[in-house]
């Protein structure tokens, strides 16, 4: 329903409350209007928002998939943050266009610890009885766990040593509202009054935050809730067929949350658009060089356990040159990168492996559609640098304890990962959580997420075909 009323196009009911909303906050960004220029400000303001509603929920919808949507408005958003401070509307834009960037990340981080409960605990019990797995699901066990931890090495080695965050305090704090400073004569000592928040500030600070936030396990450690649903999942395979029914609810509870992400992912366009435009309005240039730094960190992170993968653990641990794996592979590294899901290349990922580079079909058709739900080895390295990038920023200087928490929440949120494009922002609030790392800090990099999503994608999906191959020669079934 909803998919298809945004695809086809804004009704005037929609359009009628886009003009509504749209001329409160132009009304509220000049509260009060006192003349002639206020309300011509505001009425310029609200034209503002209006079309931002119209572009980002009706049109482009209509004209370009969710992926094109997202680059659009990335463009767009660099483009209108350098021209709004140029035109004396960085207050504006921070202020009411960062509503919706705000409103976004509160809706992505809504159900994201319960949709983490329940996709480890279905995973964990979809392995099945740990007592009955055999050598085939102990040694993919293994295997995955110890690729996933590679990569969160990777990820953490690479962005100590480049540091691309580092130095870069300052875009917190030119972006952070200005202390109100002292009067000529004023005692230091006096408590400072606080001015009070704008219409558009205390919508972004108070109410939304107060009306969008999770009822359920808020607060709580992220780590506690992951090992609860890796034992409660282990206990339920465990009981076979009375666990079932308890098994059922929890699956379908996944799916309700996963279709709750994909509403949220339709307002990715225009909240990555209002993310961008501030920051690009607040920091300048700067953010785009910082960001595109840590974008080429990222993907030297991925490039580098996609060789790992590819050049030294195929050939000596599963007995395929890199050259037929790689030959072989190329459908589903065009699915992957193209459809940003692991679940959506599983069909190609199975063909590929079993078929053409001769991989068992039992051990295909086991490890691969688990491997889809538990074994994240690209979103893990990319949940790892962005973590420890945004502690750079915010002039955090993590010690091994938090580095060694944001390893292992790492690497047990991405067996929680869902296989849908955009899954892992909302996972990167876990692991922020777990460091002591402001949340609010995801929208430094949600900017380039979309670019990233695409190639991690194919990590993954090349660990996980990797291990199909490792497994497959271990038990003597690799065909020629």
């Amino acid at each position: 329903m909803l998919s298809s009323s945004l695809s086809s196009g804004p009704s005037r009911l929609s359009l009628l409350l886009y003009a509504v909303a749209a001329a409160l906050l132009g009304v509220a960004s000049v509260w009060m209007p006192l003349t002639v220029v206020d309300l011509f400000r505001g009425a310029v303001h609200g034209a503002v928002l209006f079309v931002t509603l119209w572009l980002f929920c009706g049109w482009l919808p209509r004209r370009l998939s969710l992926p094109g949507q997202i680059l659009a408005a990335m463009l767009l958003g660099v483009l209108v943050g350098l021209l709004f401070p140029a035109l004396g509307g960085a207050v504006f834009v921070r202020e009411y266009l960062g509503i919706f960037g705000r409103l976004f990340i509160l809706l992505l981080t809504f159900v994201i610890l319960p949709l983490i409960f329940v996709s480890v605990l279905t995973g964990t019990a979809g392995i099945g009885d740990p007592a009955k797995l055999g050598s085939v699901g102990a040694k993919s066990l293994i295997y995955y766990c110890c690729t996933t931890a590679l990569a969160v090495i990777v990820g953490l080695s690479l962005v100590n040593i480049i540091r691309p965050g580092a130095g870069r305090e300052a875009l917190i704090q030119r972006s952070a509202p200005v202390e109100r400073r002292l009067a000529p004569g004023e005692n230091e000592a006096a408590e400072p009054q606080e001015e009070p928040l704008s219409i558009g500030m205390r919508l972004q600070e108070k109410i939304l935050p107060a009306i969008i936030r999770n009822p359920v396990m808020a607060g709580e450690n992220p780590l506690v809730v992951i090992l609860l649903a890796l034992v409660l999942g282990a206990a339920l395979a465990t009981l076979g067929p009375a666990g079932e029914p308890a098994l059922r609810v929890f699956q379908s509870l996944d799916k309700a949350f996963i279709t709750i992400i994909l509403w949220v992912m339709r307002l990715a366009p225009i909240g990555v658009f209002a993310l961008m435009t501030c920051a690009v309005s607040d920091l300048g240039l700067v953010y785009m060089v910082t960001l595109a730094k840590y974008f080429c960190t990222v993907m030297l992170g991925l490039s580098l356990h996609f060789c790992l993968l590819c050049l030294v653990i195929c050939p000596l641990l599963g007995g395929v040159s890199p050259r037929r794996f790689l030959r072989h592979m190329i459908p589903v590294f065009q699915v992957a990168f193209s459809t940003s899901s692991s679940s959506a290349t599983l069909p190609v990922s199975i063909e590929c492996v079993s078929k053409r580079v001769g991989a068992d079909r039992d051990i295909t058709h086991f490890m691969l559609p688990v491997g889809a739900t538990i074994n994240m080895d690209g979103t893990a390295l990319y949940l790892t640098v962005a973590a420890v990038f945004i502690s750079q920023v915010y002039g955090m200087d993590l010690g091994f304890q938090q580095q060694f928490m944001i390893f292992l929440t790492a690497i047990l949120s991405s067996v929680g990962t869902a296989g849908i494009p955009g899954a892992s922002i909302g996972l990167m609030g876990i692991v922020l959580a777990s460091a002591g790392i402001p949340v609010e800090g995801i929208a430094i990099v949600i900017g380039v997420d979309r670019l990233l999503d695409m190639s991690r994608t194919v990590v993954n999906v090349t660990g996980d075909c990797v291990g199909v191959l490792v497994v497959s020669r271990s038990e003597g079934k690799m065909s020629a």
